[in-house]
């Protein structure tokens, strides 16, 4: 297995005392997979992200990557966030060359510019090439932060919340060219995506991992995708299969919702 998550907890120490942010959690990702983390704000999504990216110290369990204990950061994964993390006073071509002149060690110079130039392109990026973050749209800045982390060619790609702030028009198109970019590199690199969005989820995952509610979260339930690649939003969306998983991760993130209106309404004088 090439991710292996083993009884993870990840607890901090706060004022009032111990905070358990996730525990036992138990997964394991195949090579080339993509798996989505779903549930309610606070339930651990991103602790979990952060802990794959060594970026956290689990306090307790462990998390490998091909066997290999997860100790910090490296280049073998790549990490996309909602906030692009682009650099302001470099342009488009030079946020993504300092990424790679990092990352990539056994290429020359020249190398490098033929890796960036493709993923540009790629993007559809060519004529902002030279426009500065500020001089172009989110979803231009977007597609240039998966853009770098396509380019410095790492093993896993973990994305956190990646189109939260876009609008429903350039979300969708954002879907399709990462899963051009995986198609491209023949489906190679794993992915990690936290999303609130099911339909996302949905569309572009082999595997929906669902938490419970935190604090102390860990995994609902996995739900698997049998939905056929390479996908068509407009086909997919008719499709039983695509109705019934849908319904199903709507039915296990509404249970709280339910229980917090009845908890709401409790002791609320009725009208006559």
């Amino acid at each position: 297995m090439y991710l292996e998550i083993n009884n993870l907890e990840i607890s901090f120490a706060t004022p009032k005392g111990k905070f358990v942010a996730v525990r036992n959690v138990d997964l394991q990702v195949k090579k080339g997979e993509i798996v989505s983390i779903i549930g309610h704000s606070g339930c651990g999504k991103s602790t979990i992200m952060n802990a794959v990216a060594g970026m956290l110290t689990p306090t307790k369990g462990t998390v490998t990557i091909n066997g290999v204990p997860v100790k910090g950061p490296g280049p073998d994964r790549g990490i996309v966030f909602q906030n692009y993390s682009l650099l302001p006073w470099l342009t488009v071509y030079q946020n993504i060359f300092q990424a790679v002149d990092a990352a990539v060690k056994n290429k020359t110079r020249e190398e490098k510019k033929e890796i960036v130039e493709k993923y540009i392109k790629m993007v559809n990026l060519s004529a902002h090439r030279e426009k500065l973050p500020q001089q172009i749209s989110g979803g231009m800045k977007q597609r240039v932060a998966i853009a770098r982390a396509f380019a410095i060619n790492p093993d896993m790609l973990l994305m956190d919340e990646p189109f939260g702030a876009l609008d429903a028009l350039t979300k969708g198109d954002m879907q399709l060219e990462l899963l051009k970019l995986w198609n491209l590199d023949n489906r190679s690199k794993t992915i990690i995506l936290v999303t609130h969005d099911i339909e996302e989820a949905i569309f572009l995952s082999d595997r929906i991992v669902v938490m419970t509610d935190g604090p102390a979260a860990t995994i609902r339930e996995i739900e698997e995708l049998h939905l056929p690649r390479p996908r068509n939003k407009k086909a997919i969306i008719s499709m039983p299969e695509y109705k019934l998983i849908r319904e199903r991760l709507l039915s296990l993130l509404m249970d709280k919702v339910e229980v917090d209106e009845a908890d709401f309404y409790k002791g609320v004088p009725v009208e006559a």
